[in-house]
């Protein structure tokens, strides 16, 4: 994502400068020159966003994620009297209990 955001906005300013220049009249070397000055500075400034995007996107789908399933990743309390061998290891107290 990041690196596509960083293509298009370049593309988008290489075409939109040349477009412009044209209709302005401009000698080729002076659009081009300027062309590339704006693709670089917009594909810089595209990889910036889509790293910001990406990072705001990754908080919120960790967050979502805890918010979920809260019980993921931390130790369950053992109740006393439970052996560490028993075959109910990782399974709901109310499986296998009758």
């Amino acid at each position: 994502m990041v690196r596509l955001c960083g293509a298009s906005l370049g593309l988008f300013a290489f075409s939109t400068t040349i477009f412009l220049g044209l209709l302005a009249g401009n000698p080729a070397n002076v659009i081009l020159v300027r062309a590339l000055q704006a693709m670089l500075a917009f594909c810089l400034l595209g990889i910036l966003a889509g790293w910001v995007a990406y990072r705001v996107l990754d908080e919120h789908a960790v967050r979502r994620h805890h918010d979920l399933f809260p019980a993921e990743g931390h130790a369950e309390p053992r109740a006393e009297g439970s052996s560490a061998g028993s075959g109910n290891k990782g399974k709901p107290p109310s499986v296998g209990t009758r």
